[in-house]
């Protein structure tokens, strides 16, 4: 059985999995995209912050029902 995932998981694994592309390109491809890697990074935090701020406003709003 598939599981539909809430938004903010969404936002976390993503942000989650470009951080760590973001990581490989910043330390193992350094010559030729490290450049890359440190905006992958970038992004990712921004997703996994984004994230992280809707699963607030979802506990906010359970525990106001």
């Amino acid at each position: 059985m598939k599981k539909k995932w809430e938004k903010y998981q969404r936002y976390i694994y993503f942000g989650t999995i470009v951080i760590a592309l973001g990581i490989s390109f910043s330390t193992t491809l350094k010559d030729s995209v490290g450049a890359l890697g440190t905006v992958f990074i970038a992004i990712g935090g921004l997703l996994f912050i984004a994230g992280m701020n809707e699963k607030r406003k979802k506990d906010e709003l359970d525990k106001k029902e």
